[in-house]
């Protein structure tokens, strides 16, 4: 693929009005979605939206396509089911308030990719770190621009991924909860952040 072309496709990508609402738990979608473009030109049929990408959003073909991948053979369930591994990482989860700042640490000794997303679109993505009692994440601060929003903090493992966002109670602004999210090979499960660890730190800060 030529720089031109990904260039458009990038810029295509950036403005799109369309987010997959599960897969962007776990996921910088956007950062994804081009690379797995730039990696899969043909199964992305990158030759159907060009030139011109971002002309009528016909890059969300390629995004419906990444959601399939991603997503495709996976139910929404609800808390029923919860593999073992993924409650044992939960409940060992601790949140502390430092100074202006909410930290959020994952007790279990595991290696994950691990995504953060705050407010507005900013994000960022570490490799095979290691996690434990020790490593603090700072997932909120008092100083950051629209902190109260909330947040996503995902972990990444082979067999399964886990997600921890607080958002808004049926979409009532002003009303949230913390919720977590487990994908595993055949379902995504949704439940309430509380019945595995304290999330007063969290909505200390949060407002939906």
């Amino acid at each position: 693929m030529e720089q031109r072309d990904m260039n458009e496709i990038k810029a295509a990508i950036k403005y799109m009005d369309y987010k997959p609402a599960l897969l962007s738990k776990f996921y910088d979608v956007k950062s994804l979605l081009f690379n797995e473009i730039v990696e899969n030109e043909d199964a992305y049929k990158v030759s159907s939206i060009m030139p011109n990408p971002a002309n009528d959003n016909k890059i969300i073909k390629c995004m419906n396509i990444l959601e399939k991948k991603y997503m495709g053979k996976r139910e929404k369930a609800g808390d029923a089911g919860i593999p073992e591994k993924a409650v044992s990482i939960l409940k060992s989860i601790k949140t502390k308030t430092e100074g202006t700042a909410i930290s959020l640490s994952v007790g279990s000794n595991i290696t994950a990719d691990v995504y953060l997303k705050i407010p507005r679109g900013n994000s960022m993505e570490i490799k095979n770190m290691k996690l434990g009692e020790d490593t603090w994440i700072h997932v909120m601060n008092f100083f950051h621009p629209y902190t109260s929003e909330g947040f996503t903090f995902a972990i990444r493992m082979e067999d399964m991924s886990i997600s921890i966002e607080p958002s808004a109670l049926d979409g009532i602004k002003g009303q949230g909860d913390v919720f977590v999210y487990v994908m595993t090979e055949y379902a995504v499960y949704q439940d309430f952040a509380s019945k595995y660890f304290d999330t007063g730190d969290i909505l200390s800060l949060y407002r939906g």
